[in-house]
């Protein structure tokens, strides 16, 4: 079951090229800075992975992204 979490990040993936685990840990990094707890980023890293798909994780991330 996916969770929601209700904030966002400053992060604009438009032009993004990396690979998952450059882009999960910018994700991790800036919602640090922006105050996610553990639980959050943890449960959006978890959706992120859970298919073992690259272009399952960026739209998950993308949904938590301002731009």
């Amino acid at each position: 079951m996916k969770q929601t979490i209700n904030k966002m990040i400053d992060l604009d993936l438009r032009g993004f090229k990396g690979t998952a685990h450059a882009l999960l840990n910018l994700f991790k990094d800036i919602a640090k800075k922006e105050q996610w707890s553990d639980q959050e980023i943890e449960a959006v890293i978890k959706e992120a992975t859970k298919h073992n798909d690259y272009d399952h994780l960026v739209e998950t991330i993308r949904e938590y992204c301002k731009y």
